[in-house]
Order: C-alpha cells, then structure tokens, then sequence
C-alpha cells in the first residue's frame, strides 16, 4: 500500500514539472552494419588529406549546402586512425571497411566534406577537364583545384555527399591512370576556394570552376536516372557522337590524343552508325580495349571531346561513360 501511494505520489510531481527540467531518455546511437564494405585495401579509402598549409576557410553558413542533416556524435569507443584530432567520424564503420556499391544504385551521404583529394595525377597529362570528365560520371563536380605544394594531386569538390560516395567507391579499386596508381580521399575542408592559380605543364590554369558546366550530368532527377555508375572496366558506352560516323574516327581521335586505340566499336543503330536509320540525331555504341588501364586513360582524354558532323557543319560533344556490358 505504502508502494502503490509513493509512486503515485511521484507520477503526479513529474506531471506538475515544467517539460523542460524532466529528465529524458539518452539518444540511441547505431553501428554501422558489420558487412560495411568488403575487399578494399584499408590505405585507399575515407582517408583525410591533411592541407593546413593551404589557407582554406569554409564560408558562412555553409551547412545549408544541402549535404543533409548532421552527422550523429562518434561514439566514446570507435576505431581511431592517427592523433584524435584527425578521428574518422563514426558513420565510417571500421576503417578498413568502405562502403560497398549497392545492387541498386541507393548511395547515402557518409561523407562529412562534399570536397575530395585524388593523389597520383599524371602532372603532365592531367588538368581540370580531365579531372571533371573522370568525376564527371558520379555526380555533379563544382570545382577542381590543383595543388602547387603537392604536384600529382588535386581537390574535386563534387555537388553533394552521395556523390562523394559514389566516386570513392567506385574509384579506390586498384585503379591505374598512365602507369600511376589513381588514390581518392575525402578532404577536411568544405569547400574549394581558388586561391592563387598556376600554369600547369599543358598551359592550362591549375583551378577551374564548373558549377554551371552543361556538362555536369545530375542536374535534375530525370537526367540523374539515366546515369549508370559502374567501377572503371575495359567497356566504354559512347553516346551524342555525331549520325553516321564509323569506327575509324575513333581511331583519328584517339591517335590525336595520344591513348590505345579500342579494339572493337560496336555501334547501337545501324551499321556505322546512323547511317542505317535517317532519324537519328546522334550515334551511340561501346568501346572495348584490351585493359581497363586502356579504357580508363581513353575516357579521360576523349570525354566531352568536340567531333565534326561529317554530314554537315555541327559540332558534337562525345560523351563516354563506363559500360555494364
């Protein structure tokens, strides 16, 4: 009786307390899943690039970015890499563990910055374009920066998280780009800013800008879902190459730029092209080369190159992309 009568008494002095002094339930934090990622080397992934010597300051206000809500606290015993000042963030899971590439195409925004790092850059091979047409293919890309103080890296900051995602899963595969191993990392910074540009060994300008660029292949719902995000292969799909060209103006192109010629053209619409189907307004097909080494060094260059109608005086942006054939 005493019992029932003091507990009464204490549901009815928590019912008289203003909400703001009651006592409430601890947050409830998860683990990322244990099958986090499987079969990435742990020194290629979600690393942080360390670039206090470059003077970067995150604008105001730039959590309205749209990178989603923030992170959940780390837990107080979570796998630690370095001095506790470069901790990865929980949403990590184990560092050695990245997150696989999902059978749907359903990327979430793990990443903490929307800016990345890729290290083992070509520096007289490489520029911005042919950084953009690589990161390109996973979503949209703002800015690409070349560092003066690292020459072979570059920072990319990509549109949103989930893109950031996409391309590190998709590039951290023992990917090799003109015999350098291709390495990508998320920055500690939040956003690119220009800096003092340099000339590049090609003559082009080591920071661009392509926030605008038509390009840019996510910049509505409809156009996004037409994308295929598949890791670099041997298989390149071409698409808005001009009607009616044939396999030799790939071979013109690729001996101009310097890459492995593909061993097969296959085109999707008639033989040669277009030329079988007087309604196309542009050809498509695949591209296979003997490596993917050859493929992805084919994609860099030739992306968004400028070919000729032979049929008349248009010019066509050729778009590739990796194939799921």
């Amino acid at each position: 009786m005493e019992s029932h009568l003091s507990n009464h008494l204490l549901l009815l002095r928590h019912k008289s307390e203003p909400p703001s002094k009651r006592s409430r339930p601890p947050a409830l934090l998860g683990d990322a899943p244990s099958n986090f990622g499987h079969g990435y080397p742990p020194s290629t992934y979600h690393g942080f690039y360390d670039d206090d010597d470059d003077d970067y300051t995150p604008p105001h206000r730039y959590e309205g970015r749209g990178m989603g809500p923030p992170p959940p606290p780390p837990p107080s015993s979570g796998p630690r890499r370095g001095p506790p000042s470069r901790r990865y963030s929980s949403q990590y899971g184990s560092p050695n563990q990245p997150p696989p590439l999902s059978p749907h195409g359903d990327y979430g925004p793990l990443a903490d910055s929307p800016v990345l790092i890729v290290y083992g850059l070509d520096t007289k091979r490489m520029n911005p374009d042919r950084v953009f047409n690589v990161f390109c293919l996973y979503g949209n890309v703002h800015k690409v920066k070349f560092l003066k103080s690292k020459p072979g890296a570059a920072m990319v900051e990509m549109g949103d998280g989930f893109a950031v995602d996409r391309a590190l899963t998709c590039l951290n595969t023992e990917n090799f780009l003109f015999d350098q191993h291709i390495n990508v990392c998320v920055s500690k910074q939040k956003v690119i800013v220009p800096g003092q540009s340099f000339e590049l060994d090609d003559g082009s300008c080591s920071f661009k800008d392509y926030a605008t660029n038509r390009n840019n292949r996510f910049t509505n719902v409809k156009q996004a879902a037409k994308n295929r995000i598949q890791k670099p292969n041997n298989m390149l799909h071409f698409f808005s190459a001009p009607p009616g060209i044939g396999e030799e103006v790939f071979h013109q192109i690729s001996d101009k730029v310097d890459v492995k010629r593909p061993k097969s053209v296959i085109f999707f619409s008639g033989k040669g092209g277009s030329k079988g189907n007087q309604g196309e307004k542009s050809s498509s097909g695949l591209l296979e080369f003997e490596s993917k080494c050859d493929a992805f060094e084919a994609l860099v260059m030739l992306n968004h190159y400028r070919i000729k109608n032979p049929d008349g005086p248009d010019l066509y942006t050729l778009k590739l992309c990796f194939s799921t054939a």
